[in-house]
């Protein structure tokens, strides 16, 4: 029998020579996720052949005690991923599901996962992360390879058996809230079913009007929300990217990205003006809505393809790997210029703090302080860099480019900052300075609708009423500013005086027909006109620092605001009252935006609080793409994710739908 089992064994190893090295380690290196085909899997060969039988003996009783299967794999190391990315990827290449779990090891990385989907009956996570760091690790850690798979095996097999009493025995118990578990069971299969319906639109190419139709309405509401902040955010980078390229290449060179750019823009402003159609108080029908979402999608999905058809020919022209050292130099010197600002910005603040109230300064109050963290995160990224640079290992390219870019996006940011606290400083005085004069043209065309009422008495034109009105609302806005000393927010007394100022000016004009109140309407609409652009420029400017953590609400606002500013341009020769409605109406959707974004702003800090993240102020800027705006529509839409120059992206999907148990770590 001795004798049969070692011809046996030899029969094996030559027939699995013959036959491509199924069980054979390739050769030293990265591994990339890929498809498992077996449950056990020795890419770095360091299982001996009484470790394989004790390990498959182990997955085997598993299967065949509670119906799990466990997946192990060893490789030399996971290609420069974390161990839960690789993890993951090689556990949704592989098609796994509910009752799958997967241990993944990179014996050279020392680093592994051990991932278990939350939707695998009688496991917790706490069982999960005690199996981790109890048994799991601790094998690793002494190089007991097969030992630790065994230790998954057998803690899954204990875990789910005496969960499996606990079910029962409680099972007891719930018999007298039948109908509580009743609902709860419903609510679950509804959730379940939403996530198979979005999980579904995900694979619809975006592009597609007719494949569209086929999507529920409120899913497809969601899709539209995700995708206008997923593509802005996409066009932010790359026109940021564009930026520094221009500057690099000149605008020749540059010029097809530039179109791209510039046709990417114009297809989301459709979107967004769409958005604000469904988000203002007028009502559509089911089939109108439809139409509109529908709208909304193909034209998002449309700019990020103008901006994917350029990309590779982008890349090639910016090859930072190449151009790393002169790149780093560069960014250090811009680095050093930054921080210098920095002390110059405080002061400049505190100078406005004491001047001005909080409100006239929420725009900007964080700025100093957020423009720190981003250069904090550059000079993080630009030593990274200089590493790779200088230690060139195959493989680390890709770490090297998205270092670079990091700290270039972090730089950009960082200036972007500190100029608006500068150019916020400016508008202010501009405000204080010209408040004299409104208050003066407010005062005016008070006391002149006083003298027309007095005229038309007994004689009341068709607008007498409206002018009363706008005359009451001036004196109120007269009222409430103070008469302008000392006031806590110049820019919006400004804003509510020039406002006020311009409706009386236009009710003036009708009842009055007077030559000269031309003029001083003139004067209405360049008062409206500077506190939109100030107002826009500011929230703008607020969102491109922030957007890793703003929603599409407030990109719709500023969307449509910047739209009435264009038409308030459009119309200034034509029709000055109607041009000033459009500047008024684009100042009021910019504060509207405003609130929105510092809603957003503090939600998403207060999330990023509990996660204890590092990189907060990189997720919050859009430069490490975070997950509370991330989750929508990437992984899905048949391979479809916005994509930018200089943009990263993310995907997920998998088979489990619910995400995993467990997690990643070093040995």
């Amino acid at each position: 029998m001795r004798i049969a089992r070692l011809i046996g064994v030899f029969l094996t190893m030559v027939t699995v020579g013959l036959g491509g090295g199924l069980l054979m380690a390739p050769p030293a290196g990265a591994q990339p996720p890929f498809r498992l085909s077996e449950y056990l899997t020795d890419n770095a060969g360091v299982l001996g052949d009484a470790d394989r039988a004790a390990v498959t003996a182990a997955v085997d009783k598993l299967y065949a005690d509670r119906h799990i299967r466990l997946w192990v794999v060893y490789v030399d190391n996971f290609s420069g991923q974390s161990a839960e990315n690789w993890g993951q990827r090689t556990f949704r290449t592989s098609e796994l599901g509910n009752y799958d779990a997967l241990l993944a090891v990179s014996t050279t990385g020392r680093a592994y996962s051990f991932l278990v989907p939350n939707d695998m009956r009688g496991v917790t996570p706490n069982q999960v992360d005690n199996l981790r760091h109890n048994q799991i690790e601790p094998a690793l850690r002494n190089a007991q390879w097969g030992a630790a798979a065994i230790a998954a095996a057998q803690g899954l097999n204990q875990t789910t058996s005496s969960t499996s009493r606990y079910v029962l025995l409680g099972a007891l118990g719930v018999i007298v809230v039948a109908l509580l578990v009743l609902l709860l069971v419903m609510r679950r299969r509804a959730r379940r079913r939403r996530a198979n319906a979005v999980a579904a639109a995900r694979r619809v190419d975006p592009t597609d009007a007719t494949a569209l139709a086929a999507v529920p309405l409120d899913i497809l509401d969601d899709l539209s929300r995700t995708k206008v902040v997923e593509v802005d955010n996409a066009v932010r980078t790359s026109a940021n990217e564009l930026a520094l390229a221009i500057d690099e290449f000149g605008e020749e060179r540059t010029a097809p990205f530039t179109q791209a750019v510039n046709n990417a823009k114009a297809a989301l402003a459709q979107a967004f003006t769409v958005r604000q159609q469904l988000d203002d108080s007028t009502p559509e029908t089911p089939a109108q809505r439809r139409e509109l979402l529908t709208r909304v999608i193909v034209s998002a999905a449309g700019a990020d393809r103008e901006l994917e058809s350029q990309t590779e020919a982008f890349e090639q022209l910016r090859d930072l790997v190449i151009n790393a050292p002169s790149r780093l130099d560069a960014l250090t010197q811009q680095y050093v210029e930054l921080t210098a600002r920095i002390d110059p910005g405080e002061r400049r603040l505190a100078e406005l703090h004491s001047e001005f109230g909080v409100a006239a300064l929420t725009p900007v109050s964080a700025n100093v302080a957020t423009a720190k963290e981003r250069l904090e995160f550059a000079d993080r990224n630009i030593g990274v860099a200089r590493e790779l640079a200088d230690h060139a290992v195959s493989g680390q390219q890709s770490r090297l480019v998205d270092a670079v870019r990091a700290a270039e996006s972090a730089l950009g940011q960082a200036r972007s900052l500190l100029d608006a606290v500068d150019s916020a400083a400016g508008d202010i005085r501009q405000a204080v300075a010209n408040l004299p004069s409104v208050l003066a043209d407010i005062q005016a065309a008070i006391k002149r609708a006083n003298e027309q009422l007095q005229q038309t008495q007994g004689n009341k034109s068709a607008h007498t009423g409206e002018l009363i009105a706008a005359r009451d609302a001036a004196a109120r806005a007269l009222d409430n500013s103070g008469g302008g000393r000392g006031t806590a927010d110049p820019l919006g007394a400004f804003a509510r005086l020039s406002k006020a100022d311009a409706e009386l000016n236009q009710m003036l004009t009708l009842v009055a027909q007077e030559q000269a109140n031309a003029e001083r309407l003139r004067r209405s609409f360049e008062q409206a006109l500077f506190t939109a652009e100030s107002r826009v420029h500011a929230v703008s400017e607020y969102i491109d620092t922030r957007r890793g953590s703003i929603g599409p609400e407030a990109r719709t606002r500023l969307a449509e605001a910047k739209r009435q500013l264009e038409a308030a341009h459009a119309r200034k020769s034509a029709n000055l009252p109607e041009a000033i409605a459009y500047a008024n109406g684009a100042s009021t959707l910019a504060a509207q935006a405003q609130s929105l974004a510092n809603a957003d702003v503090q939600a998403a800090q207060r999330a990023y609080a509990r996660r204890g993240d590092g990189n907060t102020g990189a997720m919050l800027g859009g430069i490490i793409i975070g997950d509370l705006l991330s989750g929508g529509l990437r992984g899905g839409f048949s391979g479809w994710s916005p994509t930018s120059f200089g943009g990263s992206s993310s995907s997920s999907g998998g088979s489990s739908g619910g995400g995993f148990m467990g997690g990643g770590g070093r040995f």
